[in-house]
């Protein structure tokens, strides 16, 4: 944790009402920071490259490109950086993809002041920011995997040849990755096909996909 009478914060958001807005509960969460504000991403990576940060609200849409820029400079350049993303998506493919990037914790902004700063206070506890929705997807995700790799009856090793199939691998590249034979590499792949109800390569991605086996980014 970064020591609040000397940290700074930064605040990205587009909106003028909703960016102060964001400012005021920094400052309830953490009186001893400095908060400095952008109102989009170029202010937002000059910033970066002047200044370190201890905290970040990031937006994720923004007027000049995405929030995720932000995010990955900050992980990439300031990975003491605690980064939050402050937005109104309320879906998987935002909330895992910011998290990917290297965000720390993900509020929605619709929420009341008081709720706001106690996600944000919740990081003193080494709790991670992050909205109770999105908390709910996280867990929704993640049980659904393992329900749906538990119902495919994948063996260990049919569940690393899906893998490799279904990013893209060759029988024969995967047969050498996993040193095994080009036939016995076929045999696995038949008989994930039958298990899974697939009958081509596209149909088996989607399914690795599904069960969480490979990432889309």
């Amino acid at each position: 944790m970064w020591v609040e009478e000397q940290g700074s914060a930064l605040v990205v958001e587009d909106n003028p009402e909703t960016r102060v807005w964001l400012c005021s509960c920094v400052v309830s969460a953490f009186p001893g920071l400095t908060v400095h504000a952008a109102a989009n991403l170029a202010e937002a990576m000059s910033l970066l490259g002047g200044m370190q940060f201890d905290l970040a609200l990031v937006d994720l849409g923004l007027p000049d490109g995405s929030g995720m820029d932000v995010i990955r400079a900050l992980h990439s350049a300031q990975a003491q950086c605690h980064v939050v993303v402050a937005t109104i998506y309320d879906d998987d493919r935002n909330l895992f993809a910011a998290l990917k990037s290297g965000a720390k914790g993900y509020i929605l902004k619709d929420q009341d002041r008081g709720r706001i700063v106690s996600y944000l206070q919740g990081i003193k506890k080494d709790q991670p920011a992050m909205s109770a929705a999105s908390s709910q997807r996280l867990i929704n995700h993640f049980n659904n995997k393992a329900d749906a790799l538990a119902q495919a009856k994948l063996t260990p090793r049919e569940v690393e040849v899906l893998c490799l199939i279904g990013k893209g691998f060759s029988v024969e590249d995967a047969a050498g990755m996993l040193q095994l034979s080009t036939d016995t590499v076929k045999g696995y792949v038949k008989t994930i096909y039958n298990k899974l109800g697939v009958s081509n390569r596209s149909e088996v991605t989607l399914e690795a996909i599904r069960l969480g086996l490979i990432d889309v980014d």
